[in-house]
C-alpha cells in the first residue's frame, strides 16, 4: 500500500510556505510504481485516460495501457499544436494556462490522472475543458490529496479518488 512514507518532502519548494511531496522514491521502485498505477486504476467503465502535465503523464499511459484504452494529454499552453481548448488554472503558488486537444473526447467516459489534489484549480480547469469537448463523464484519480485545501470542494459532483491523503 502506498503511504506518506513513500514520498520525500521538501519545505518551501517551489516557493516559501509550500511543502513539496516528491514522487521520485515511488518511481525509483518498480514494485511501488506498479502499486501506485494499480491504485490509480478505477473499478469503473472508462473510455480514455487523460494525463495532466507534467506528473500525471507518468502514470496515465501505464493505467491506459493496463485498461486497454487510449490516452490524451492536458498540457501547458504553447506545448501542443492544433485546434485546442484552453482554460486558466489558479493553483497554490501561481496560475497556469492549460490546453487539451478535443479530438476523440466527445461522448467518452474520461479518467483524469494527476499527482496531487490541493486547491483544485488545475483539476477544475481540466474538467471544464473536457466538458466543453463533449465528454460524457469525467472522474479523477490523484496519487495524493491534501486535506484542508478546497480541492475536493471544487470538484463537487465528480467522482474523486486519492491513493494517499495528507492532513
Amino acid at each position: 500500500m502506498i503511504t506518506l512514507a513513500d514520498f520525500d518532502t521538501y519545505p518551501d519548494f517551489p516557493v516559501e510556505g509550500i511543502l513539496f511531496y516528491d514522487i521520485s522514491p515511488i518511481l525509483a521502485d518498480p514494485a511501488r510504481f506498479k502499486e501506485a498505477c494499480e491504485a490509480l486504476t478505477p473499478d469503473a467503465e472508462i473510455d480514455v485516460v487523460v494525463g495532466v502535465d507534467a506528473r500525471g503523464f507518468i502514470f496515465a499511459p501505464v493505467v491506459a495501457q493496463a485498461m486497454g484504452i487510449g490516452m490524451s494529454m492536458v498540457r501547458k499552453k504553447g506545448k501542443m499544436p492544433g485546434e485546442l481548448l484552453e482554460a486558466d488554472a489558479t493553483i497554490e503558488y501561481g496560475a497556469s494556462e492549460l490546453v487539451v486537444n478535443p479530438n476523440g473526447l466527445e461522448g467518452k467516459r474520461v479518467l483524469v490522472i494527476d499527482d496531487v489534489l490541493a486547491t483544485g484549480g488545475t483539476a477544475r480547469a481540466v474538467a471544464d475543458m473536457l466538458e466543453r469537448a463533449g465528454a460524457a463523464s469525467v472522474r479523477f484519480a490523484f496519487l495524493m490529496e491534501i486535506e484542508g485545501l478546497p480541492g475536493r470542494e471544487r470538484l463537487a459532483g465528480y467522482d474523486v479518488e486519492s491513493v494517499v491523503t495528507v492532513s
